[in-house]
């Protein structure tokens, strides 16, 4: 039987890394999490439901104030209990979402915001990232982002809005994520706010990618953020955002691609060896990347 144990044991936590390897003890730390995630969402869940089927029952003002009282529970069991990872990290996250219903509840009874939606997400996006911070949740944080890019706009399209404007709203939303990220002093919130906002530069460039008049401008900006995803991946070996320079492109290119083909058997040969390639090339980088670790 191989074992490490001569290799660990000059690591300055010797000890517990040689219990692991003799299987004495078996970390659960991601199991946990994902337990503890699985349990917020589907207490999430029933508390959707039941405001869907007992509303006139229980009557709406007792409904919000309820939900509000659990979710200032969830933030007190935070306060009192921070060192209970990862359970309190989850309950901050459940008290989060629970604000997040309270707010459109009482919003879709009674208008408070004079029934501007756009305003409440606004409110979520202060309201989450100021307990984010608090409690140190990129969570929360990622709720916060969320709530923030569908105030700018960008959550879905309007019928007085063109893919233009569309475009726009999101490339203001990841530069003013990228101002945030410069702004923000927690080192381990750097990375939300890298993703977002990779992530909606490339939604905007594929919404014009969609479009037939902004079609090459779509394409060009998709390979410029390729190119700077790709750069800050490979720099900081973040195998996500060498992915994403993979994906977005690939997608832009077959829209183009399809644009210019006319013949339906060609452009479904194309599609197919594309993302054959593509697949193969995702397996290739995924375990260059594993070596890499």
């Amino acid at each position: 039987m191989i074992s490490y144990e001569p290799e660990l044991a000059s690591a300055p936590d010797a000890a517990r890394r040689i219990a692991i390897e003799r299987r004495e003890i078996v970390p659960v730390g991601r199991e946990l999490r994902a337990l503890a995630w699985c349990g917020v969402m589907l207490i999430a869940t029933g508390v959707g439901i039941i405001i869907r089927d007992h509303i006139h029952d229980i009557g709406p003002l007792a409904i919000a104030m309820a939900i509000g009282v659990a979710a200032a529970a969830c933030y007190g069991f935070a306060v009192w209990r921070p060192d209970a990872k990862p359970w309190a990290d989850s309950v901050v996250l459940l008290g989060a979402l629970l604000i997040s219903a309270d707010v459109a509840f009482i919003e879709a009874q009674w208008h408070l915001l004079g029934g501007e939606w756009q305003r409440h997400f606004l409110l979520l996006a202060v309201a989450h990232a100021i307990a984010a911070y608090v409690f140190g949740s990129r969570a929360v944080l990622s709720l916060a982002v969320a709530a923030f890019a569908a105030w700018m706009g960008i959550e879905q399209r309007s019928v007085f809005q063109s893919d233009i404007d569309l475009a726009i709203r999101a490339f203001l939303c990841a530069g003013s994520l990228g101002i945030f990220r410069a702004m923000n002093r927690k080192a381990e919130f750097n990375p939300v706010f890298d993703h977002f906002a990779t992530n909606i530069a490339f939604w905007g460039a594929l919404v014009l990618t969609f479009n037939d008049d902004t079609r090459l401008v779509g394409v060009l900006l998709t390979l410029v953020f390729a190119a700077g995803s790709l750069t800050y991946g490979l720099r900081r070996k973040l195998e996500p955002f060498v992915i994403y320079a993979i994906v977005y492109p690939l997608i832009a290119v077959d829209i183009l691609i399809f644009d210019l083909l006319h013949e339906e058997m060609l452009a479904a040969f194309y599609l197919v060896v594309s993302t054959v390639a593509a697949i193969t090339g995702l397996i290739v980088l995924h375990f260059r990347f594993r070596r890499a670790s």
